[in-house]
């Protein structure tokens, strides 16, 4: 789920400003795009959403003609259609789902050429449980990649839904949470293999990012196995050349060793809204816990995710035991909007800093994917819990602080 989720955090999307589709179209406009399918055991009235990818990057924007003016439906009786005009001939595109007012922390990505028409199929909320088919060459390719998992890890999909839905009250919590470690430890050694005699293309970049996301810091073999498939991926000097390479590129070959619990804060620079600059460790010995979020204020699911009321309540009450943190992952262009415009993307009470480098480094030494991902810090400076499941933010709040 982690890794879905923090993929999920990076798909920084606009849910405004729908395009309409024009009555009248331009003769040399491309053929319209179908997307239809059946989902079993969802929600009545659960929405299905089509993002578009933009350019090289993870972000995925909402900027696509349908025939509803929305590139998206709801379910009816399990069943679902939309339609929209592309743009282009190299779409690239991700389904996800849409739960009242939140969206899922999944996505799974699919191609669609125009003129074609796709069918979705699956059982579940887990967008990666369900299945794609189509004739578009890329996306027969994709279905390779899942069929081989499917055969090497039978039940890995719904292993993964499972633990998605899996809270500390059920029985077999700790069974499934063994499970899926050992599933996807699995899926990364069978994927690897299977890719060492793949080509590249853009379902290869997307599964090598996969792998980079499953990987264990401290399994060395693992990483370093996965590590020699980037001699097949294309140079990448920064994130917006190809984001699934550059983030894959610094899960395989970090620049820092991941931060353990039980080790002491590792200290970085960052700047405050009036630009004054500050230490992450500034904070120890001052007598009282800290609670340090990692957090985008662009990204809409981390925003929509994020258990802001259970923030407020711990700044409200218990601000003389407890400081607070939200380090912004924002890039530095985005961060500097924020700086100018407090109302833009709102802002919190507590502390919030930028490092002006879209914390890259940061995020990397803490292991944190953009957000939300909470550290539970005592008086000393000791990291005394993680956790990515903003779900569980309460009661690690009491477990960790006592309050």
């Amino acid at each position: 789920m982690k890794s879905i989720i923090l993929l999920i955090c990076f798909v920084s999307a606009s849910v405004g400003g729908w395009a309409q589709e024009s009555e009248t179209e331009k003769k040399d406009s491309l053929p319209p795009i179908v997307i239809e399918g059946t989902l079993e055991r969802m929600p009545e009235d659960t929405e299905i959403w089509i993002w578009k990818r933009s350019g090289k990057t993870i972000t995925y924007n909402s900027g696509i003609t349908c025939n509803n003016g929305q590139a998206k439906d709801s379910l009816r009786n399990g069943k679902f259609r939309i339609v929209f005009t592309p743009r282009d001939n190299n779409d690239e595109y991700m389904v996800s789902a849409k739960y009242g007012a939140s969206f899922s922390r999944h996505g799974l990505y699919f191609y669609a050429s125009p003129g074609t028409t796709t069918t979705i199929t699956g059982v579940g909320v887990h967008e990666e449980n369900w299945y794609v088919k189509n004739d578009d060459p890329r996306q027969i390719e994709a279905n390779e990649y899942r069929a081989y998992l499917d055969e090497k890890i039978p039940g890995y999909w719904d292993l993964k839904r499972r633990n998605d839905w899996i809270s500390e009250d059920d029985d077999d919590y700790y069974s499934v949470k063994k499970k899926v470690k050992k599933a996807d430890s699995l899926f990364v050694e069978r994927m690897t293999e299977f890719m060492q005699d793949r080509e590249y293309s853009p379902v290869f970049e997307k599964y090598i990012f996969k792998i980079s996301r499953l990987i264990l810091r401290r399994n060395k073999a693992q990483r370093e196995k996965a590590a020699k498939l980037l001699a097949k991926t294309p140079k990448v000097e920064n994130r917006w050349d190809n984001e699934f390479i550059y983030e894959a590129r610094r899960d395989l070959m970090p620049k820092f060793e991941r931060i353990r619990i039980g080790e002491k804060l590792h200290d970085f620079v960052l700047y405050d809204h009036q630009d004054k600059e500050h230490h992450l460790t500034e904070f120890n010995g001052n007598g009282k816990f800290l609670l340090l979020e990692f957090n985008s204020r662009t990204c809409v699911p981390c925003v929509g995710h994020r258990p802001i009321e259970v923030l407020n309540n711990l700044y409200k009450n218990h601000s003389d035991k407890v400081d607070m943190l939200m380090v912004n992952c924002d890039a530095p262009y985005f961060w500097n909007i924020e700086c100018k415009d407090p109302n833009k993307y709102g802002r919190d009470p507590w502390h919030e800093w930028n490092d002006k480098k879209g914390a890259e480094d940061i995020m990397q030494r803490y292991g944190s994917q953009t957000g939300p991902c909470f550290f539970f810090v005592s008086p000393d400076g000791t990291i005394l819990g993680k956790i990515t499941d903003e779900r569980r933010l309460e009661e690690s709040i009491k477990k960790y602080f006592g309050v």
